[in-house]
């Protein structure tokens, strides 16, 4: 796992109440139905219209205008007519889950010079996240809103971007390998550790928001790059661990976690190694720590293309199938 340098310029019914009164007239009792009291709202359920688990979602990974990180850092018609290409491929290997194209777009960019604001991280600015919004919203697509901290703190980040949650399609990925919460290393420099106490605020944050804006369940994804740190010695060893105590993630049904590789391959032997880390730390985890239910995968285009990419049956067989699939560059 020695991309680091390329990794940093890779660098998303509601149930009516019908009340019933009863008529005591002379004539036999019959149930009429009455409008809801003005101050009673009606019950609200997140999981009408939330894509998991009932659907699948394959995206396009980017940085916005850099091409090296993925095929979306830049919008067209050709751009999407491949996105959907990529999407009816796994479509068609499972038809019981439909699939929802989507954007994994870095939105909260990590650098390694400190910048004015000190936190090694610049924000894209509203203009290129409005017009991605708004294509997807044309195009029937999901956005993921993808935060990489740098030294930033990390509620701060999320809520920096909070209008943009409001919105039923857009949704929230985080990286911890640009994340720095300790100011303890460089984004591109260094390997970076985090903990379950960094990561669980954020879940929290965003499982309170299908309630607060009235808008489905939403997903967060959380990229996994390097092992987990759960049964080593240190933990705390960014050599060995990206997430110290993955253990102690917050278990929250308000939101849709999915933990998803993120490693890099492009060398003889990558994909047996990439399916042994999902086997570790999707599947494995679940079991063992019962916190996250979905599981995620990335391919890259250019880089794997190396070796030779993984095809979606390849994809799929993982067990449990990726319900979260990304392509970056």
């Amino acid at each position: 796992m020695v991309l680091l340098a390329l990794s940093i310029v890779l660098v998303v019914a509601m149930t009516r109440y019908l009340s019933h009164t009863v008529r005591h007239d002379p004539a036999p009792a019959r149930a009429t139905p009455t409008a809801l009291p003005q101050n009673v709202k009606p019950s609200f359920d997140p999981g009408a219209g939330a894509p998991l688990p009932e659907h699948r979602v394959v995206a396009f990974y980017a940085v916005p205008d850099a091409a090296a990180t993925g095929p979306a850092y830049q919008l067209s018609d050709a751009m999407l007519a491949r996105l959907r290409s990529q999407a009816d491929q796994y479509q068609a290997l499972d038809p019981a889950h439909p699939v929802v194209a989507g954007i994994d777009l870095v939105v909260s960019v990590p650098d390694r010079y400190s910048g004015p604001a000190g936190t090694y991280s610049h924000r894209v600015d509203r203009a290129t996240i409005d017009r991605y919004v708004e294509f997807c919203r044309a195009n029937g697509l999901v956005l993921f809103l993808d935060l990489n901290f740098g030294w930033s703190d990390p509620l701060t980040e999320l809520n920096a971007f909070r209008d943009y949650f409001k919105l039923p399609f857009v949704h929230v990925a985080v990286d911890p390998e640009w994340m720095f919460p300790r100011h303890n290393g460089v984004p591109g420099t260094n390997l970076s550790n985090v903990r379950a106490a960094d990561l669980n605020p954020l879940i929290q944050a965003v499982a309170a928001m299908p309630q607060e804006f009235q808008v489905p369940r939403k997903m967060f994804i959380i990229h996994q790059y390097r092992p987990d740190g759960d049964g080593l010695a240190n933990p705390y060893d960014p050599g060995a661990a990206l997430i110290a105590d993955k253990r102690n993630l917050v278990d929250d049904d308000r939101v849709d976690v999915v933990v998803h590789v993120d490693s890099v391959g492009g060398w003889p032997g990558d994909i047996q190694v990439k399916t042994q880390q999902y086997n570790e730390w999707v599947a494995q985890g679940m079991q063992q720590y019962h916190n996250f239910r979905y599981g995620g995968f990335k391919i890259f285009y250019q880089l794997e293309s190396k070796n030779r990419l993984m095809t979606p049956q390849e994809v799929m067989a993982l067990q449990p199938p990726p319900m979260v699939i990304t392509y970056g560059n």
